[in-house]
C-alpha cells in the first residue's frame, strides 16, 4: 500500500490549511482552487489511508482523533521540508525568504515598527510576516519563526536571545508631584492616586525593594484602572495619577519630560519573578540565516544598554 506517498506534499499543505481554517471553502479562496478540489485531495488522503480525518459540519470541519493525529505529523514533516528549502536558500550571498514574526501589540509598534524601513532597505530579499497579539502563542501551531516575549522565560523548549531586562519605573507629570508632593518610600503611595493596569488576571501588583532584599507588595488604589498601558500613561501625562509600566512604554514620555520617575532608589516589578525581553525560536528548529539576520538586526538597534534606558 503505498498510503500518502502518491498524494505528496501538496495533499498535506492543504489538509494543514483545513484543519488551522476549519474550512474548505477559506482554504479554497486562500489557495485559489474550487472547494470541490480540496474536499477531494481530502477524500484521496482518507481513502489511501483507510481512515476517516475530518468531521463534516455544514458549514465547517473538525478532525477527527485519526486527523488531529496526522495533523501534528504533517506540521513536522513540512517544518522540515522547510528547513531544507532554508538550507538551499542560504547557499546565497543575501539573506531572502519570508520570515514570519510575532510580537506584543504594544511592544511591536513601539520598537519593531519603526525600524522596518531600515531592514527592509538593508535586506530587500527578506519578506516579513509580522503578527502582533498578547495571547500565548505556540511557534509550532501558528508557524512563528521568531517571538519577541516579555516577561519570565518559561517554555523550556524554546532557545532564547536576551533583549534587554524588563525594567519596570514609576512615574507622575510634574503638575501631579507639584500639587500632592513627590513619594519617597513605597508606603507613601497609600496617599496617592495611582493608575493601575487591570487586565485579565486581575490587578497589576506593585512589588518594590532595594539592595536586592526580597520583594514586598505595597497596596494601591486611584480613579481609574484599565488594560491598556497608552490609555493609563496618557492619563498620567494629564495630571490624573501615578503609572507603574516598564522603561520601554514610558521612556520617551520621561525623555520630553512629560512623566517624572519617582522612587528611584527601589527596584519596582509587577512579579515576583525574574523579567526578560527576550527574542525566541523553537528549540527543535536549526536557526536560518534570515531568522539570524532579522534576529541580529534588531540586537544592534536596541543596543547593549537599550535605547529606551538610556538618558
Amino acid at each position: 500500500m503505498h498510503g500518502l506517498n502518491d498524494l505528496g506534499f501538496k495533499a498535506l499543505r492543504l489538509f494543514v490549511a483545513v484543519l488551522d481554517h476549519g474550512s474548505f471553502s477559506e482554504v479554497a479562496r486562500r489557495e485559489g482552487l474550487a472547494p470541490s478540489s480540496i474536499s477531494r485531495q481530502i477524500q484521496l488522503m482518507e481513502q489511501a489511508l483507510s481512515q476517516q480525518l475530518l468531521y463534516r459540519h455544514t458549514r465547517a470541519v473538525s478532525p477527527t482523533e485519526a486527523g488531529r493525529m496526522l495533523g501534528h505529523h504533517a506540521r513536522l514533516v513540512l517544518v522540515q521540508l522547510e528547513e531544507a528549502e532554508q538550507a538551499l536558500q542560504e547557499q546565497q550571498s543575501e539573506p531572502s525568504g519570508l520570515v514570519r514574526i510575532n510580537a506584543p501589540v504594544v511592544f511591536g509598534q513601539r520598537h519593531l515598527t519603526p525600524w522596518l524601513g531600515r531592514l527592509c532597505e538593508r535586506y530587500p530579499k527578506l519578506q516579513l510576516d509580522i503578527q502582533q497579539t498578547d495571547s500565548y502563542v505556540d511557534p509550532l501551531q501558528e508557524g512563528a519563526d521568531l517571538l519577541f516575549r516579555i516577561g519570565p522565560l518559561h517554555d523550556s523548549s524554546m532557545q532564547a536571545r536576551i533583549l534587554a531586562p524588563h525594567r519596570f519605573q514609576v512615574a507622575a507629570s510634574p503638575a501631579y508631584l507639584e500639587r500632592h508632593g513627590t513619594p519617597q518610600h513605597p508606603g507613601e503611595l497609600a496617599a496617592h492616586q495611582c493608575l493601575a493596569y487591570k487586565g485579565a488576571t486581575g490587578q497589576q501588583r506593585w512589588f518594590f525593594r532595594k539592595d536586592q532584599q526580597d520583594w514586598t507588595p505595597w497596596s494601591v488604589k486611584g480613579p481609574i484602572t484599565g488594560n491598556h498601558a497608552d490609555t493609563l500613561t496618557q492619563a498620567a501625562e494629564q495630571g490624573l495619577g501615578l503609572v507603574m509600566f516598564p522603561s520601554w512604554l514610558i521612556g520617551e514620555a520621561v525623555r520630553n519630560g512629560t512623566l517624572v520617575p519617582v522612587l528611584g532608589a527601589y527596584q519596582v516589578s509587577n512579579s515576583l519573578e525574574p523579567q526578560q525581553i527576550a527574542v525566541l525560536w523553537p528549540g527543535s528548529r536549526r536557526l536560518s540565516v534570515k531568522v539570524r539576520t532579522v534576529i541580529d538586526f534588531f540586537v544592534e538597534c536596541f543596543g547593549t544598554v537599550p535605547y529606551w534606558d538610556r538618558p
